[in-house]
């Protein structure tokens, strides 16, 4: 063997060695392409522990506004409400005092130094005039307490007009006239005047008081 020993034969022989421990070399390499090619133990050490969640971030400018929706359908209808209470009609000097309404006033006079035996005037105008007139036996003439068909103060029957003298001084009680027609006794549909006779010359006569008149 000696005598064949040369630099051919040693050539060889590294080459056949080289390339015997190379296929073995590539042999104990692998490509791998997914994570079933590892062992779960492996994974779970290359993972590693988990740690603590961080802090959140600063909160991101807002968005610019979306468009606006679409409109809804139209509800149903609701159910009818009740019927409300009928308002009162309003009354002036054009209208004309339903029946059982009432109205209420002032009247009075006064006069200094007179003469006796003569009339001081006062004319009274309704508010609201009077659907007819009324009779003079209609109109009574009494103290602020009341009497027949005068109940008291702001009261008068149905038909009636009722004069409550709250104060008064040498005058007798009035005569009552209305001018709707030649000065005829009672009271008008649109007001009255009342007539005082004077009962003593030079001393101050004077009547004040109050009238309330009910449509009948």
């Amino acid at each position: 063997m000696r005598r064949h020993l040369n630099y051919a034969n040693v050539v060889a022989t590294l080459a056949l060695v080289f390339a015997m421990s190379g296929g073995a070399l590539a042999a104990s390499h692998y490509l791998i392409t997914s994570t079933k090619q590892i062992s779960p133990k492996v994974i779970k050490k290359l993972k590693g522990k988990t740690g603590p969640p961080g802090s959140p971030g600063r909160t991101g400018a807002g968005g610019a506004q979306g468009p606006a929706g679409t409109a809804g359908a139209k509800g149903e209808m609701g159910p009818k409400g009740e019927t409300g209470p009928k308002g009162e009609a309003g009354l002036s000097a054009l209208s004309t005092l339903p029946a059982g309404d009432s109205e209420s006033g002032e009247v009075g006079v006064i006069e200094s130094n007179p003469t006796a035996s003569r009339y001081i005037e006062d004319t009274v105008t309704f508010p609201v005039p009077m659907p007819e007139t009324l009779a003079e036996s209609h109109v009574i003439f009494t103290t602020i307490a009341g009497t027949t068909h005068c109940s008291g103060e702001g009261h008068a029957e149905a038909g009636y007009l009722c004069i409550y003298v709250t104060n008064e001084g040498d005058l007798s009680a009035p005569l009552v006239r209305h001018f709707e027609t030649a000065a005829a006794e009672g009271a008008g549909k649109d007001g009255f005047g009342a007539f005082w006779k004077v009962t003593t010359s030079g001393a101050e006569a004077y009547a004040e008081g109050v009238w309330t008149v009910t449509a009948g």
